[in-house]
């Protein structure tokens, strides 16, 4: 089981390249975008600089069954985004974080997540914050961290 600790984080930004999907669609269209992104992600950090991190940013959509993935990096404040991206606010909160190895597929990281380590930590995510990701701090070849909002205190 993954382990998980609680962190605070203050509001920030994240620029990038968004999919609509479903649980349905999500292995072929995510990995779509995966390589979409790494053809594309020169555009972003031409306004705002090289970054090694960064995140897969997901929420909820406004239609049933469906949910918002976004490939992106943090970003200082949003001045002009490239085409074809879209930037999001992401408000401060206490979250639970995990640390995943990278021989664990997303997909399955978040299963176990949110089947076992978080019922099994006590922790309730924080369905009205409605943002979580994976934070890959060192590239996608290596390990990343899921966090999801919680409605529990330090």
């Amino acid at each position: 089981m993954l382990n998980v600790t609680l962190k605070k984080r203050q509001a920030f930004y994240l620029c990038g390249y968004n999919k609509e999907t479903s649980l349905e669609t999500c292995g072929k269209e995510i990995s779509q975008l995966w390589r979409d992104y790494d053809a594309k992600k020169d555009e972003l950090f031409d306004i705002y600089g090289c970054k090694k991190d960064f995140y897969g940013l997901i929420w909820s959509s406004s239609h049933t069954g469906y949910y918002n993935y976004l490939i992106g990096i943090e970003i200082s404040n949003i001045t002009h985004s490239p085409k074809e991206t879209i930037c999001k606010h992401i408000p401060e909160t206490i979250y639970a974080v995990s640390h995943v190895p990278v021989s664990m597929s997303a997909f399955d990281a978040w299963t176990e997540y949110y089947e076992k380590t978080l019922p099994n930590a006590g922790y309730t995510p924080d369905k009205e914050h409605g943002f979580n990701f994976e934070y890959y701090p060192a590239g996608s070849k290596s390990d990343y961290e899921l966090w999801t909002p919680i409605l529990r205190e330090l």
